[in-house]
């Protein structure tokens, strides 16, 4: 069973033409996803959000296009990156959600605590206002 999959995988019709499924060479597209991979394994470290683990898979899944070009294994490979990607659409889509709301928390606290500062400010006028009013009373 094994050898039959990988018969179908690695199924070549003996013809010596350019894979047309990977311009970039064997080195070039590794050097890339080398990167992509430590780019957003960093993004994922620093904000923590599964969309970047998701975008780094989709990514470093295309290398498959480097060793098996059959039909069959370039199919399996589209369906993985229309998951990986629609996935990362949907966690991004929710993480975008949460900072806005985690940012629209951050500023209304901010405006709360201006309102307190401006109305202790007003309190504090209103305060000495009364005390140098009651020093000329007499």
């Amino acid at each position: 069973m094994d050898s039959l999959l990988m018969h179908i995988l690695t199924e070549n019709d003996g013809s010596k033409m350019q894979n047309v499924y990977t311009p970039l060479s064997l080195g070039v597209h590794f050097g890339f996803c080398v990167i992509a991979t430590a780019l957003y394994l960093t993004l994922y470290y620093r904000r923590g959000s599964l969309h970047y683990l998701l975008l780094m898979f989709a990514i470093d899944a295309t290398i498959i296009t480097q060793y098996w070009t059959s039909s069959i294994a370039i199919t399996l490979l589209a369906v993985v990156e229309i998951i990986l990607i629609g996935s990362t659409i949907f966690f991004y889509v929710k993480y975008a959600k949460k900072l806005k709301a985690e940012r629209a928390l951050h500023d209304a606290a901010e405006k709360e605590a201006e309102e307190q500062a401006k109305a202790a400010e007003k309190a504090e006028a209103e305060k000495n206002k009364n005390i140098v009013d009651n020093a000329f009373d007499d």
